[in-house]
């Protein structure tokens, strides 16, 4: 349900304080899609890149999961100010650690890639 209000960008404004607390619900879904309105209505990234921040936690040992990589997608779509997502992003980018099938593994590493070069163009020359 909250697709429609990131659709909806600034013009969901009107229901901006309705999101702002589903940043710190107990679902992983509800919270990714919560950071993504939230950023999408208001623009303000700070709230909405710290809920993202702990959908990257599985990276640390675990296969890669459909929410991981929206994820991933929603903080290069922010830009800059997802900064802190990266020496995650970086470490899946360098690391020879495999985060799932064939497949899903060059998805993560896809996006990861691209978001980092729309977070920090000039890290993202680092990247192999």
């Amino acid at each position: 349900m909250l697709r429609y209000p990131a659709d909806l960008g600034p013009q969901a404004a009107p229901y901006a304080d309705a999101v702002r607390p589903l940043l710190t619900c107990p679902g992983e879904w509800s919270r990714v899609g919560a950071a993504e309105a939230w950023w999408r209505i208001t623009g303000d990234a700070a709230p909405a890149v710290a809920a993202l921040l702990a959908e990257l936690a599985p990276l640390a040992g675990h296969p890669t999961t459909p929410l991981v990589l929206r994820t991933v997608r929603i903080l290069g779509a922010i830009g800059g100010p997802a900064a802190a997502a990266l020496p995650a992003l970086h470490e899946v980018t360098t690391s020879p650690r495999r985060y799932g099938d064939i497949r899903v593994d060059e998805e993560l590493h896809r996006a990861a890639r691209q978001a980092l070069t729309a977070i920090a163009p000039a890290r993202a020359l680092d990247t192999p």
